[in-house]
């Protein structure tokens, strides 16, 4: 796992990684779902900004089950072998929210998650994911 987690660091601490980074923290929360719709997760606009995702790494929306608004994850699928016990390693990206508004209590957290598509629409609406 720490192989392939240092394979992930080594992606996201880029300089043309971190200066995409940049380009989406000048955006507001709600513009951030399009940002990652059309910008993260489309390899033509990557490439145009010199990001170079390597082999193994995805970068992928993403949600869970306790509602924190996050934007993407980037992620690198483990070894079959390790498959049975774990299946991928990944860095999760969030967009801002306060902390006291994500459900912690067991019941609420481990519920099922939206759809990712779903969940970046509701937060582009500026929406609460929270009862959704």
């Amino acid at each position: 796992m720490r192989e392939h987690y240092d394979k992930i660091i080594d992606f996201i601490t880029t300089d043309s990684f971190k200066q995409l980074m940049l380009e989406m923290s000048t955006l507001s929360a709600i513009e951030r779902p399009k940002f990652v719709a059309e910008v993260l997760i489309n390899s033509d606009e990557l490439k145009s900004r010199g990001v170079i995702v390597p082999d193994g790494i995805l970068i992928q929306r993403s949600a869970f089950g306790d509602r924190r608004p996050t934007l993407f994850a980037v992620k690198h699928f483990l070894p079959d072998e390790y498959a049975d016990v774990w299946q991928n390693v990944n860095i999760t990206f969030d967009n801002e929210y306060v902390d006291s508004q994500v459900a912690r209590d067991r019941e609420t957290c481990w519920r099922k998650p939206l759809k990712p598509s779903e969940q970046a629409s509701l937060m582009a609406e500026g929406q609460s994911l929270e009862n959704a």
